[in-house]
């Protein structure tokens, strides 16, 4: 998925400042003077992909209560706060409420920069994950039902023979799962299963 940069600020000549500095590494930036031009152009907030720029005093609703909001409906790109009067309240309320940075303008163009190359890092580092979790999922789904139950048990720590004896099996049919588990989800170890599959809990709605 593209990343992109959005930069919202009522005020036209920071938005053609911003974006033509940022522009000068090769970033695309899209403005938008309002949040409701934003909330108009920009899409379902869960599938945008990038990072935002966001300033805190707009006319209508706050940076911040935006921020909250949006959150609230899915949006997950990092947001970097803007503000021409800062505080250490304010700053503190951003933080609160999930920004990623917070910068006060006029916005040093080294520390831009930085901080916008680091939400960009950051958001494709989640989307890897993302990407990594739904394989994951994918490959859960496609278990049997018995399968389901034996990885289960083995992901509790139980040994073949205890989840022989608990479904009423032999050890070597449970051997036999055993196998088309590690092949169904592509791990050749139950280390490697555990470790892999250990922060996923997503079985057990399978």
């Amino acid at each position: 998925m593209t990343q992109a940069i959005y930069l919202i600020d009522d005020e036209p000549a920071i938005c053609a400042s911003l974006s033509g500095l940022l522009s000068t590494v090769g970033w695309q930036t899209t403005t938008f003077a309002s949040a409701h031009a934003f909330q108009q152009e920009a899409g379902p907030l869960s599938l945008l992909a990038g990072c935002m720029l966001l300033d805190i005093r707009m006319p209508g609703k706050t940076g911040l209560t935006l921020l909250d909001e949006w959150k609230q409906q899915g949006l997950a790109i990092p947001v970097i706060i803007m503000t021409g009067h800062g505080n250490i309240d304010l700053c503190r309320r951003a933080f609160k409420n999930g920004a990623f940075e917070f910068l006060t303008k006029p916005i040093d163009a080294d520390l831009l920069f930085e901080v916008v190359g680091g939400a960009l890092e950051q958001q494709a580092q989640w989307q890897q994950q993302q990407q990594k979790r739904r394989l994951m999922q994918d490959r859960l789904r496609t278990l049997t039902l018995r399968e389901n139950e034996i990885f289960a048990q083995m992901m509790q720590g139980q040994s073949s023979k205890e989840i022989a004896r608990r479904y009423a099996l032999s050890p070597r049919t449970v051997e036999a799962h055993r196998a088309n588990i590690f092949t169904k989800l592509d791990v050749n170890s139950l280390p490697r299963l555990m470790s892999a599959y250990g922060e996923l809990s997503l079985w057990k709605n399978t």
